[in-house]
């Protein structure tokens, strides 16, 4: 095959009640501009942006698990199988941050409608796919239209609800988030398993379509139209940036995900090396596009920022660590040990669960009385733990259980909710006021990139152990091996986002992100 193919919650600075914003005081119960300041209607609105949210986290969780079966049912090959989860990540991270800033300049509710509708309608041509690169081309296209989507969430909330109730809403996405990413591998496996109506695996983008169409009518019905904020000449996207950006991430994705069936030729090689040269030019285009005044696609000042740097690099490691084990260990029960796509959802359970517990703990107990720095720490350690713990599991049996898995899945689950938790606090408490917005979307782009990153280079470790042979276990213990070493790498980086002792990390966080 040649070719190729959470948005985090992150809570805004909330406004102090003595300094309500002008545009949403309420005027005759209406505010000025135009929101709903009272009533029902706002809580509709908001259900309408919700629902965008856990159509992306559930089609994200359903299609990681039921990937192995769209591959024997296209006659993919194991490239098909890295660009199904690389491609959409990979065009989510490259157009984030130009998708918030499209809501930024055309208004948020004309372009999460505009990505709503792009999403369905890429998820039915998902479904109706008739070979690898028509399946893979719909899941690039589903990454970019999720782009335009997911961002406007934050912004549509801030313009509905006043300080006082902001938080209640926002609050409202952890629920959101943790039942998708349970439910979501649950769901996939029992649709493809279950061969709905005869759809097998199809069914799993079908899912999209009336959610889809739900979030359309509420969103046209209940969302207000309010009128882009600032001058025009302030308003203007970074195209240059924009493609620069996203050329260096494929400089890199593409020969690591084609190179092992093209056997490593050198242009591989001279690909990843040519990302080097395009992220120098892109630092040189976003230091003179801020000295002219005008936006850059990524604030320079952030990256001279130690502390921020190292949050980003912790973010890439656990993220690279992280999407890389998932997407081993679902071929990995499929094709090496005989679980059904249920069977295999099933299993993911104690994984999935154990973040939702773990985030709760972390928020409720050892923020408050360890801090977030070292509670990041501890869930990076119970990472370690999980990842070495599934690899000895594995290597002590030929026949692997879910009873087996469940204590370093469980272990594994527990981390990734201690890291979620105080992480996005940490990093952008690292930052400035004015900076907050494009930290934000920068740290929410690390993410997306770390995700497609690790597929495509702990995919190819695997895939490149595994062989012609059928040894799928000793692929999953260099592959998990390999993500222990990134994760206490993530350790040791995180030492650097330690705060000067007057400042405080343990402030409550918000709503992480799903971990797929």
């Amino acid at each position: 095959m040649n070719i190729p193919g959470r948005e985090a919650t992150v809570a805004p600075p909330v406004t102090p009640p003595s300094v309500i914003p002008p545009s949403v005081v309420p005027v005759n119960g209406v505010s000025v501009n135009g929101v709903p300041a009272g009533g029902r209607l706002r809580w509709f609105a908001l259900a309408a942006v919700l629902t965008t949210h856990c159509m992306d986290l559930l089609d994200g969780m359903m299609v990681s698990t039921v990937a192995p079966v769209m591959r024997t049912g296209l006659h993919g090959g194991y490239a098909f199988l890295q660009w199904m989860a690389a491609g959409y990540t990979l065009a989510f991270a490259a157009l984030l941050i130009t998708g918030g800033r499209l809501g930024d300049i055309a208004g948020r509710k004309r372009m999460l409608l505009i990505g709503t509708a792009g999403f369905t309608v890429a998820s039915l041509l998902a479904g109706l796919s008739v070979s690898p690169e028509m399946l893979i081309a719909m899941r690039v296209l589903q990454g970019a239209f999720t782009a335009v989507m997911v961002p406007q969430g934050l912004g549509i909330m801030r313009e509905l609800f006043p300080p006082r109730e902001l938080p209640k809403a926002i609050g409202l996405m952890g629920p959101v988030v943790g039942t998708a990413v349970i439910v979501g591998p649950v769901l996939g496996g029992a649709l493809a398993t279950g061969d709905l109506f005869g759809l097998g695996w199809r069914a799993v983008f079908f899912v999209n379509v009336p959610l889809g169409v739900l979030a359309l009518v509420a969103g046209r019905r209940f969302i207000p139209g309010v009128r882009p904020a600032g001058r025009p000449g302030t308003r203007r996207l970074d195209g240059i940036g924009t493609v620069l950006a996203a050329g260096a991430m494929v400089l890199v994705a593409y020969p690591l995900m084609q190179g092992l069936e093209a056997g490593w030729p050198a242009w591989c090689f001279a690909c990843m090396a040519g990302a080097l040269p395009v992220l120098a030019v892109l630092a040189v285009h976003l230091r003179r596009r801020a000295r002219a005044g005008r936006v850059p696609l990524i604030e320079p000042a952030l990256m001279r920022n130690r502390r921020f740097v190292a949050a980003l690099l912790v973010g890439v490691l656990y993220y690279l660590a992280l999407s890389g084990m998932m997407f081993a260990l679902m071929v990995q029960l499929q094709t090496g040990h005989g679980f059904s796509a249920l069977g295999a959802g099933l299993a993911m359970l104690p994984w999935t669960l154990g973040s939702a517990l773990g985030s709760a703990f972390a928020g409720a107990v050892l923020v408050r009385r360890w801090g977030g720095l070292r509670t990041l720490q501890t869930g990076l350690a119970l990472l370690v733990a999980g990842a070495v713990g599934t690899v000895l599991t594995v290597a002590g049996s030929h026949a692997v259980t879910t009873w087996q898995l469940l204590p370093p899945l469980a272990l594994l689950g527990l981390g990734m909710g201690g890291v979620l938790t105080p992480y996005y606090n940490i990093a952008l408490a690292a930052v400035s006021v004015p900076e907050t917005g494009s930290a934000s979307g920068l740290l929410n782009s690390v993410q997306q990139l770390g995700n497609s990153m690790g597929v495509a280079l702990l995919g190819t470790v695997f895939f490149s152990r595994l062989g012609g042979g059928r040894d799928v276990d000793g692929a999953l213990r260099v592959a998990f091996w390999l993500a222990a070493a990134l994760l206490a790498a993530a350790f040791v980086t995180a030492f650097l986002m330690r705060s000067r002792p007057a400042a405080r990390d343990g402030a409550p966080a918000a709503p992480g992100p799903s971990g797929g």
